[in-house]
């Protein structure tokens, strides 16, 4: 992570070993910074700082979205959820700079983000996961699963699909959370197809 930071602000794969921390004299920090830069973390991790740095209008929109597919489908767990989540907060702002629909209760507009990134091209479970991940960060560890759309059907589909990502929310939870967590995991996977379906509002429901 150091020596990412370093080499995307610009610094030689030499300078970026020593501010990382490496040890060793002049040779041995160039091999080593030659070695850094070229590995896969470490070339994620320059892929990420680079679509998600603002001021940087060199890449397409359709290059960060080719960018981020390739992440999310990474073997690097950090890697797969930071992709997922700032997958996530593009396809958000993108829905932001569309029509403004109507403001919904807190839970329901949670549901109709949590379906709608279901229904993404790529990674929509990804997304979904890292949201409730970071749900679960932000307001854990007790938490009322009933009040988190879609953690219930999901669950199974995390546990099976990206147990990585599962231990996180695991971890995150306190005993009681974690025992209830894992007894819903237990039911059979969910089809994504069918959960991205939109769902009627109830306040339209109510209305009628």
């Amino acid at each position: 992570m150091k020596f990412a930071a370093a080499r995307f602000g610009g610094a030689s794969a030499s300078k970026a070993a020593t501010l990382a921390g490496y040890a060793g004299d002049k040779d041995s920090l160039r091999r080593a910074g030659y070695a850094a830069v070229r590995s896969t973390a470490v070339q994620s991790l320059l892929e990420l700082a680079a679509v998600n740095a603002p001021g940087d209008a060199k890449i397409s929109d359709r290059e960060i979205d080719a960018k981020l597919a390739r992440l999310i489908r990474s073997g690097d767990p950090n890697v797969v959820i930071k992709a997922a989540e700032l997958h996530a907060k593009r396809e958000a702002a993108r829905k932001d700079a569309g029509v403004q629909e109507e403001e919904l209760p807190p839970e329901q507009a949670l549901e109709r983000e949590a379906r709608g990134l279901l229904g993404c091209v790529f990674g929509g479970l990804l997304s979904v996961a890292a949201m409730h991940l970071g749900i679960i960060d932000k307001y854990g560890p007790r938490l009322n699963f009933a009040a988190l759309p879609l953690f219930a059907e999901l669950a199974p589909n995390y546990k099976s699909e990206f147990p990585e990502i599962w231990n996180r929310i695991l971890a995150a939870l306190d005993d009681d959370g974690r025992a209830e967590a894992a007894r819903l995991a237990l039911a059979s996977p969910a089809n994504l197809a069918a959960l991205a379906i939109p769902q009627p509002e109830k306040a339209a429901s109510d209305a009628t």
